[in-house]
């Protein structure tokens, strides 16, 4: 059938989801870089400055499972609309005012509008991507969300030198409420809505899909009932533990650490998000390959996610033992590019558990890497603080988050985490190219297929 498809699903997914992603990561960064001119500017103290620039974290986290369960109810198209209007907004917003207030109640808002990007565009992306092809669409989302660094850092300093920091705002406001139009023109909640789609692809879409159903009440209530539910949240919060290091920590580390001037750091510290940003596209091509080969979402999914939680840890680990600044970037872009194979493996799984659920499976996991990215820096900070050893703190977080890899063995992601009991009835489809005859069929054989395999994993590994 793959002949007859337009991949219209890949142009969404290219054009339309990963860029909002990368236009996210931008407006985050900005304040971050922007703000040691604000601070001097408007005479903020150091402790306000922090309040600024924390609060989004926390409006972050605290809108992860609201947003998620907006995104299953309403559809990605109108919340995905709304928020980035709305962040955008805020983004327009924060030069206008001077005062400490002002700065704070914009940066809450643009939070907590900004905490619906994630777990939209994953619901977007279970209704687009069939089973076969997921991890090789979260490698894509992911992709945006890593190229932001690359380019929001240098891109908004250059801003700030040539035009003043107002401009990195309004350029940054502008160009979200830009591409909100786009996607609110381009996209559609379900595949067969989509005018430009050819009957084929709807088809192609319908039969590596799970049958949908509408996300029932109580949702979130009953999967906290489940340990697994728990599970998954503590693994990404290890993940994560990881991961702040190279978000808040590397640039120090590698000055005063490892003695590096602020231009080859400026270097050096960009290398390791151009190796995670590579590694995503290979590990969602691998892992797509693993599925189609094995049929079991077990075997495609645990593996990976242990496999990289391991490396990345004795990588980190590795690295803060290395003498030559050589080893010790090839060490940390080694670590941070592992980091990417669990992100992708992650975001896959928190689709094949949730299901219709997917929504609150995304959020949940958000709350707990906004909880690590608060937790991992100061743990850092503390440790090294008390041993005066960067090389210990690296160590200590390594450690930590090699035990992600124990726990991905009680993941089991091939099992969803609601029975089709805990959903509602079937999801409405929208009439579009399509009709749902051969979609149902194709969905019954796949799942017969996945079911069978999976099935066979689950006996191995319980017995």
């Amino acid at each position: 059938m793959l002949h007859n498809v337009n991949h219209l699903r890949w142009k969404i997914v290219a054009l339309l989801v990963a860029p909002l992603t990368f236009v996210m990561t931008l407006d985050r960064t900005a304040m971050a870089v922007a703000a040691p001119t604000i601070q001097n500017e408007l005479g903020l103290s150091i402790v306000e400055m922090s309040m600024i620039l924390t609060i989004y974290f926390w409006a972050y986290a605290i809108g992860q499972i609201p947003a998620g369960r907006a995104a299953e109810r309403f559809g990605s198209r109108k919340v995905l609309f709304g928020t980035s209007a709305l962040w955008s907004l805020m983004m327009l917003a924060t030069p206008l005012g001077t005062s400490f207030a002002w700065l704070f109640g914009c940066r809450l808002v643009l939070g907590g509008a900004q905490s619906a990007d994630w777990s939209s565009s994953v619901v977007a992306l279970k209704r687009w991507v069939p089973a076969s092809e997921r991890a090789k669409g979260n490698a894509l989302l992911l992709a945006g969300l890593y190229l932001g660094p690359i380019i929001s850092a240098p891109l908004t300093a250059w801003t700030i030198a040539r035009f003043g920091w107002h401009t990195v705002f309004y350029g940054f406001g502008v160009l979200g409420l830009l591409l909100g139009a786009i996607w609110w023109f381009g996209y559609r909640d379900t595949p067969a809505a989509h005018p430009l789609i050819t009957k084929a692809e709807v088809e192609y879409i319908a039969a590596g899909q799970p049958p949908e159903r509408a996300a029932a009440r109580g949702a979130l209530r009953r999967c906290l009932r489940q340990w697994r539910f728990w599970v998954f949240g503590v693994q990404y919060f290890l993940l994560v533990l990881i991961q702040s290091f190279y978000t808040t920590w590397l640039p120090t580390y590698l000055m005063r650490a490892r003695g590096l001037s602020l231009k080859a750091m400026g270097l050096y510290a960009s290398l390791p998000w151009v190796a995670v940003f590579v590694a995503v596209f290979v590990a969602g091509a691998f892992s797509d390959w693993l599925l189609r080969k094995t049929g079991s979402i077990y075997r495609a999914r645990t593996p990976v996610a242990m496999t990289g939680f391991l490396v990345s840890a004795l990588a980190l680990t590795a690295a803060s033992r290395a003498d030559s600044i050589a080893m010790v970037i090839g060490l940390l872009c080694l670590s941070f590019a592992a980091v990417g194979f669990v992100q992708v493996v992650v975001w896959s799984a928190t689709q094949d558990l949730g299901r219709a659920f997917a929504g609150v499976m995304s959020g949940w996991t958000n709350v707990w890497g906004a909880l690590s990215n608060v937790a991992g820096p100061m743990t850092l900070a503390l440790v090294v603080k008390v041993t005066h050893s960067w090389g210990s703190g690296m160590i200590v977080i390594g450690a930590a988050a090699a035990c992600g890899a124990l726990l991905w063995l009680f993941v089991h992601p091939e099992r969803p985490l609601l029975g089709d009991e805990a959903a509602g009835p079937p999801a409405p489809v929208e009439t579009g190219a399509a009709t749902e005859s051969a979609g149902n069929a194709g969905v019954s054989r796949n799942d017969a297929r996945e079911t069978d395999a999976d099935a066979g994993q689950v006996s191995e590994q319980d017995g």
